[in-house]
């Protein structure tokens, strides 16, 4: 099972993950995501090709490496993904913590991250 890790305004540490989301009733349902073309050029657009590339490793896993990762429970985890891109998150590709990307709403992460899994299809 995929968990996340963020840290709030007061530095408090909080867990989540699919399961959590589910029982909180945050399950996207995909009705807004962008046309795949769309939203690898939203991802550029929003500085995530700083650290990732669809192939290669630079700061961050490949995209086909991350929906490689994330290909159980697919609809669940495009809300793990989507709150990973706004809030960042650590610890699941080695020491090098993804930082919160202030660029993205929660929305367009959505996109992105049904993009991002949509990759190994």
């Amino acid at each position: 099972m995929t968990t996340s890790e963020r840290r709030d305004a007061a530095g408090q540490r909080t867990l989540w993950n699919a399961a959590s989301l589910m029982a909180l009733g945050v399950v996207w349902t995909g009705a807004s995501a962008q046309p795949p073309q769309d939203a690898e050029a939203l991802a550029n657009s929003k500085r995530c090709s700083a650290c990732h590339t669809v192939e290669e490793t630079l700061l961050g896993p490949p995209y086909r490496a991350i929906a490689a990762r994330h290909v159980a429970e697919r609809e669940l985890n495009i809300e793990v993904l989507a709150r990973k891109i706004v809030h960042g998150g650590g610890g699941n590709w080695g020491v090098v913590p993804m930082v919160p990307n202030e660029h993205v709403t929660l929305d367009e992460a959505r996109a992105i991250a049904a993009w991002i899994l949509s990759l190994n299809d």
